[in-house]
């Protein structure tokens, strides 16, 4: 998924605007266009919006996430990882995953002597960030 033109446009402006009238105010629309990009953004998770006096629009991690990119991978991958078992090699890795915003779908783990070979299935992540992350953590990571 890309973010680009007017998308990406409203996106940016939600950094320092929460309403949909200041947002066609500063760009010169009719608030209705707005929102209906607004809808579509929520609809995505991008965004969440609230009504009311206390209301408005704000991007969540996700659309934070998108917006800083420019562009995510929403396909699916399995892998691989061999690393020496220890207390907390899971916690870590997954809280790795976690920081560059991926999501794990499935986990099944093998003892093999030393090590521990973990297979998981993952949502929302490039391959090669995902290697830079665990390099320091695993022996081995093959995407399957």
């Amino acid at each position: 998924m890309k973010v680009s033109g007017l998308t990406k446009k409203i996106m940016e402006l939600l950094k320092t605007c929460s309403t949909t009238k200041e947002i066609a105010e500063k760009l010169n629309m009719h608030p209705k266009n707005i929102d209906r990009h607004i809808r579509t953004l929520r609809d995505l998770g991008l965004v969440e919006t609230k009504k009311g006096k206390k209301g408005g629009i704000k991007l969540t991690k996700d659309g934070k996430y998108l917006l800083e990119k420019g562009e995510i991978n929403l396909s699916i991958i399995k892998v691989q990882i061999v690393a020496k078992d220890r207390i907390g090699l899971l916690a870590e890795i997954t809280s790795k995953i976690s920081e560059i915003n991926g999501n794990i779908l499935s986990t099944t783990l093998e003892k093999d002597n030393e090590d521990v070979i973990i297979w998981l299935v993952i949502e929302n992540v490039d391959i090669d960030e995902l290697r830079e992350k665990l390099k320091d953590t695993v022996k081995k990571l093959i995407i399957l």
